[in-house]
């Protein structure tokens, strides 16, 4: 597989000094300054070049009022779904907000009334308990499980008897799923989609990273199978895609018009009616012209897993869960917690005191997400390469015989000089300082010092969700 070597994937860019969540935030919230920060869903890759100069463009007018997006904005949105998905969207269906999220929030007090059931599916991306919680609704869990082929999969049977005894009418689907890496083939959202029509169901389904699959897959937008139409909310963004998180912006399609009508009045409730000028200008260029860099981008990602997947077969204990999409691939660590004979709510403090890396702890995506952490492959190889040597030096020198001393995992220097190939790079080693207390602590990372009983995981899990949630604002 060979990327187009005319949009740059490889150099490193440095992103300190910029505000940036995932790099500035490290010390504010307790975090070593020499720990390498893979949490965050964005990407340390520059956006499209087409869209970089629609925003200088944008940026030459000077003037940055209110804005209203026109017709012609909706058909771009629409004409990219129909190109990359085949799904026939009316452009009058859509509207644009301020991000994911917020929008979640607003389908949720829209849809639904205090004290109604939402079904979600963990370990999911932590947000959708949160705002369910948060909102006076209840989070109804019906978890994925792994089957023998270690392949995450939905019980239908299961899922419709959570239904039938929470009595929601409600459910968040996350697809291309989150953290686990499904991509939810068209015979499984069928399936899902039959039980909806039987039950009633609402289903607000979360597609940010639909773009992002791997090769020979794409994804099947649950709106567009027979008869979901109509009972569908899709919440849909280029700033995954693109790496425009920054300029939050989504586009939420709602083709039911008296459901349309009840979500707009709860982001007008909400006083964020108005999207961001820039956001606007930076998808629009994105869908016309950005495409060619999409799928430069898309195989970059699938060389990176290419990479890990060879790189992780050398380090004891981690298992890759192969991802059919997104750029956080998903790893079954509770292997080297038996090995390290620790429990599974210290996996985080490994991974940040011995192997100085900043990653999602699993723990937070729910009870079943224990054992397990997700890391971002959205960064040049050099990157990678020093996120799993740190994380093999690490695991090595735990190995070590319990009557002997270990000693302090040297840490390599992370490279902050661009670089010109993917080739991978060496850096001298030198000791890194042991982490402090991550009481301000990250979105994506529970801290190592909780007061929490490790041992007990609901307690762990549900902790370090309602931490996360407090913290985080937009990624998905």
């Amino acid at each position: 597989m060979q990327v187009a070597r005319e949009f740059d994937f490889d150099s490193f860019i440095d992103r300190e000094n910029t505000e940036s969540l995932k790099w500035d935030a490290r010390e504010r919230r307790g975090y070593p300054e020499t720990v390498l920060p893979m949490w965050v869903a964005d990407m340390d890759h520059r956006t499209a070049p087409a869209v970089v100069q629609a925003l200088h463009d944008r940026v030459a007018h000077g003037i940055f009022g209110y804005t209203s997006p026109d017709a012609s904005y909706f058909e771009k949105v629409a004409a990219w779904q129909s190109r990359r998905f085949g799904w026939d969207v009316d452009p009058m269906s859509i509207v644009a907000t301020g991000g994911v999220i917020p929008a979640l929030t607003y389908a949720v007090r829209a849809f639904t009334e205090p004290g109604d059931g939402v079904v979600i599916e963990e370990p999911v991306y932590y947000p959708f308990r949160s705002i369910v919680e948060n909102n006076g609704r209840i989070a109804v869990n019906a978890p994925l499980a792994r089957n023998g082929e270690g392949r995450y999969v939905r019980d239908l049977a299961a899922l419709e008897a959570t239904f039938v005894d929470s009595g929601a009418r409600t459910m968040i689907l996350c697809n291309p799923h989150n953290p686990v890496g499904r991509v939810w083939t068209r015979e499984e959202l069928l399936g899902l989609a039959d039980l909806a029509a039987k039950l009633d169901v609402i289903v607000l389904s979360d597609e940010i990273h639909a773009d992002l699959t791997y090769p020979g897959i794409r994804t099947t937008p649950f709106s567009s199978l027979p008869g979901m139409s109509n009972r569908t909310a899709t919440f849909t963004s280029p700033s995954k895609s693109f790496n425009l998180a920054g300029l939050q912006l989504a586009n939420i399609v709602v083709p039911d018009r008296k459901r349309r009508q009840d979500f707009i009045r709860e982001s007008n409730a909400a006083g964020y009616s108005e999207p961001n000028a820039l956001g606007l200008a930076a998808c629009r260029a994105a869908y016309e012209e950005g495409e060619e860099w999409l799928d430069a981008f898309r195989e970059h990602m699938a060389e990176n897993l290419e990479f890990l997947a060879a790189a992780l077969e050398g380090i004891d204990g981690i298992e890759l869960v192969e991802p059919e999409g997104t750029y956080l691939p998903w790893l079954d660590c509770r292997e080297l917690i038996r090995n390290l004979g620790i429990e599974a709510g210290e996996l985080d403090e490994f991974m940040v005191n011995e192997a100085d890396l900043w990653l999602d702890d699993g723990a937070i995506f729910g009870d079943e997400g224990l054992g397990y952490t997700r890391i971002n492959i959205a960064c040049p190889r050099s990157t990678l390469k020093e996120a799993v040597d740190r994380l093999r030096r690490a695991v090595e020198a735990q190995s070590v015989s319990d009557d002997e001393p270990a000693s302090t995992p040297a840490t390599a220097t992370f490279e902050t000089a661009p670089i010109d190939s993917a080739e991978p790079i060496d850096t001298e080693a030198s000791a890194g300082p042991e982490t402090s207390d991550d009481s301000g602590a990250s979105a994506g990372s529970a801290s190592s010092t909780d007061a929490q009983s490790p041992g007990d995981s609901q307690e762990v899990s549900r902790a370090r969700q309602n931490e996360a949630a407090e913290r985080t604002k937009g990624d998905s």
